[in-house]
């Protein structure tokens, strides 16, 4: 969930969702793959209804099987309240729990549990790592906008060893020889900022100004792609969003694409030569050699009755879509190729939001 009125639409739709006596809420413990792992597939992240704590992970597997509620499965009991993000470290991942404050991590072939980390998270929302040290956004309390800070993680005893006060929402955080480039999108609030971390004095070492709410950030060769949503009308104070290249050394922002007025795109990914982003169920491909704004898109989710696309990832030469349909039904996973062209999707659970390859 990316701001408070999100946070509201979802808690909203949670409600329902308690009230409801649907065949969605029941957990059905499948049995794991025939090799007895979760390797070799693409593990899907199902975020749950906000205080509902039915966040959960399901496995797509190379032949196209598909494994739902893989952490209860594993190790007896729920996930969490608003499963955020995942990322891998050596044999390990690492699932960041929003709203219940926790990492769970986990090998990332079995899926046992080998330990939560509690102490010094304080909502959570995404991570990298940057030698043996892993390093998390934390919105704080959302409703203070001085207590924001990247936390620094010793992955050999998975203890916070140290936080980096920063601006207020940190969101996407990317690693590029050990700065760290922290996009806020603002928390509870709006942000226009990029900070710029350095792993070795793990301090801030710049700040880039950039358009309003920026989120998904992607790297090719020298430079730093970051996509801007601009601030919707729904604010009363609507901004225009964009898609910003800024050179990693001089952290100068070099080129743009500005969208037009009451347009706001959601998501970012790269493939090879391309920017590719979502602008509310249709996805539009930017070349680097051509870094002007496309006057159709590459291909649309309507056809295949996507509700609401929550997530977005390229993976292998697949574009992987999520569709959290209304909120309260079990959602979907899409699979286009790069041309477009819709190849499966997948049942998966309550509002997948993102995808990572586990190949």
């Amino acid at each position: 969930m990316k701001n408070y009125l999100k946070l509201v639409v979802v808690f909203a739709a949670g409600l329902l969702l308690q009230n409801c006596t649907s065949d969605d809420r029941e957990i059905i413990i499948d049995n794991p793959p025939p090799s007895g792992d979760y390797a070799n597939g693409v593990f899907v992240l199902n975020e749950g209804g906000y205080t509902s704590s039915n966040a959960s992970v399901s496995f797509i597997d190379d032949s196209g099987e598909v494994y739902n509620d893989i952490f209860y499965a594993v190790n007896g009991r729920l996930l969490g309240d608003v499963a955020q993000s995942m990322a891998f470290y050596e044999d390990k991942a690492y699932i960041v729990v929003n709203n219940s404050n926790t990492i769970e991590v986990v090998n990332r072939y079995t899926f046992e549990l080998i330990t939560t980390i509690e102490n010094d998270i304080l909502t959570p929302r995404y991570m990298t790592f940057d030698g043996d040290k892993g390093y998390i956004t934390n919105w704080g309390d959302p409703a203070d906008t001085t207590d924001d800070y990247v936390a620094v993680l010793d992955t050999e005893t998975n203890v916070v060893i140290k936080t980096i006060p920063v601006a207020e929402g940190p969101e996407a955080i990317l690693n590029n020889n050990g700065t760290l480039y922290v996009s806020h999108y603002g928390g509870w609030g709006y942000g226009n900022t990029i900070s710029v971390l350095d792993a070795v004095s793990e301090s801030v070492t710049s700040t880039i100004a950039v358009y309003d709410v920026p989120g998904d950030m992607v790297i090719h060769n020298n430079d730093l792609y970051v996509l801007c949503s601009g601030k919707a009308n729904y604010t009363g104070d609507e901004t225009l969003g964009g898609i910003q290249k800024i050179n990693m050394v001089t952290n100068q922002v070099t080129d743009e694409i500005v969208f037009a007025s009451g347009v706001h795109p959601g998501y970012l990914q790269i493939d090879n030569n391309a920017l590719l982003y979502t602008l509310n169920r249709e996805i539009y491909r930017v070349d680097f050699s051509d870094f002007t704004l496309p006057t159709a898109p590459l291909f649309s989710t309507i056809s295949q009755n996507v509700g609401v696309l929550y997530g977005f990832k390229i993976i292998e030469g697949d574009i992987y879509i999520a569709d959290a349909k209304d909120y309260v039904s079990n959602g979907e996973a899409l699979v286009y190729n790069l041309q477009g062209q819709f190849k499966k999707n997948y049942n998966v659970k309550l509002i997948p939001n993102g995808f990572y390859n586990n190949n």
